[in-house]
């Protein structure tokens, strides 16, 4: 009887969600309903083209998500410390993820389970995340992979980064893994220094015929072999359920390159 209560007393949550990787979650355990509004950003599934939308990530319309009376808000951190303080000052309740590993983000969705009351469902997706990475094929050695994330600046990933991770169980070596942060800018020098075996480009409308072009870059071993590739920017860099088949596909994309 206690537990039928909880439950219905979860269900009457409602949310407005400011994290696209989130949102993503809600869909997945078909909790979308809960979902007041969401952000700019916010574009998967197609689905979310319906919602309600309440502005970008770090500058929200606060009048908007006060007129809908959300239970919670839900941001990201550090990314969105200014949000999470402009929060505090209206006194609108918030609930901040901040997944910092790949297995991390099962948790996250164990917690989306539990407040939307779909926990039978948040388990079935968990367990089923899991065995995607069971798919997983050893290599016979680990490439040395650069990510970049932007051009201009360009920008990567160190060793704290999620997207380090993907890239490690996937079979590869991040070449800045030996750098304790999550992103940095790293200098052009630096990079064709590490000489990379693969370059995946993971941002809007790369160009691996113009990274190749770079002054100084024809050293490096990616760029001579023709393994640059632009890949779906937000399935690997969003710590959301589309990590877990990001990495599958760069598993099989490392295993054709050798």
């Amino acid at each position: 009887m206690i537990i039928s209560v909880l439950l219905n007393l979860l269900l009457s949550f409602r949310f407005v969600s400011l994290v696209p990787s989130v949102t993503e979650i809600f869909y997945l355990l078909s909790a979308e309903d809960s979902l007041l509004a969401i952000s700019y950003y916010c574009n998967y599934p197609e689905a979310t083209k319906e919602k309600f939308k309440v502005g970008d990530l770090l500058n929200p319309d606060y009048e908007k998500i006060i007129s809908l009376k959300p239970d919670f808000v839900i941001i990201s951190l550090p990314m969105q410390k200014q949000v999470e303080q402009n929060l505090k000052k209206l006194k609108i309740n918030y609930i901040a993820f901040n997944p910092e590993s790949v297995y991390e983000i099962l948790t996250v969705i164990d917690s989306i389970g539990k407040l939307t009351g779909k926990v039978e469902r948040a388990k079935f997706v968990v367990d089923s995340l899991k065995n995607v990475l069971k798919d997983l094929k050893p290599l016979p050695s680990k490439p040395k992979v650069y990510i970049e994330l932007s051009e201009n600046p360009i920008y990567t990933v160190g060793k704290s980064s999620f997207i380090n991770e993907i890239v490690e169980l996937a079979g590869g070596m991040n070449i800045f893994c030996d750098k304790e942060i999550s992103y940095f800018s790293p200098s052009q020098e630096e990079i064709v220094k590490r000489n990379a075996e693969i370059i995946l480009l993971l941002y809007p409308d790369a160009n691996p015929v113009k990274v190749s072009k770079r002054y100084g870059w024809k050293t490096i071993k990616a760029v001579k072999a023709h393994n640059i590739f632009a890949l779906n920017p937000d399935q690997f860099t969003r710590p959301g359920p589309r990590v877990f088949g990001a990495t599958l596909k760069l598993n099989r994309l490392l295993q054709s390159c050798f």
